[in-house]
């Protein structure tokens, strides 16, 4: 049992907070307080930083592109992707230029684009539904994927999702 205790403190710990010296492994960070796994994080040569924040829930996985100039924090882009039950599948994304970004905003700007793709997909199917009921379905779901990853009755689907945030 110690041998496995040991392999499991080495490899997992050594690979996220390795010793000064030594890169560490390029691996989702959940961020509690943007309620966000942090990836593919990186500084640009004129030492601007840039990273692409994930949430998800059973439904549907919203990335933010987030760039941190100096003392401001900005949204470079919002995507979102729904499951077809293997992959990803991109149904929404708009991009901006120099807008400070802010939780409310960014929450406010998701059920907008998640709104306007299910509009067009009610559209498409020739069907209709009450305005006040779309817009508390797309909020139930932006809801559900600003639930805390550390809470206890958290449902992942992080075994599916993970390898399709890697490879983003």
């Amino acid at each position: 049992m110690a041998s496995l205790t040991k392999a499991i403190n080495k490899d997992l710990f050594d690979k996220i907070l390795p010793t000064f010296g030594n890169p560490r492994v390029q691996e989702p960070v959940w961020d509690e307080g943007q309620k966000m796994f942090i990836c593919n994080e990186y500084e640009s040569g004129n030492g601007h930083r840039y990273y692409m924040g994930v949430r998800f829930c059973d439904r549907i996985v919203i990335v933010e592109k987030v760039g941190l100039y100096h003392t401001w924090t900005y949204i470079d882009g919002i995507e979102i992707y729904a499951f077809n039950g293997q992959k990803l599948d991109l149904v929404q994304k708009r991009d901006y230029d120099k807008t400070f970004r802010g939780e409310e905003f960014v929450r406010k700007e998701t059920a907008n684009l998640l709104q306007s793709y299910l509009l067009g997909v009610l559209k498409m199917q020739k069907s209709t539904m009450p305005e006040e009921q779309l817009e508390k379905e797309v909020q139930g779901i932006i809801d559900s994927c600003y639930k805390s990853y550390l809470d206890r009755d958290f449902n992942t689907r992080l075994t599916q999702i993970l390898p399709q945030i890697e490879s983003k």
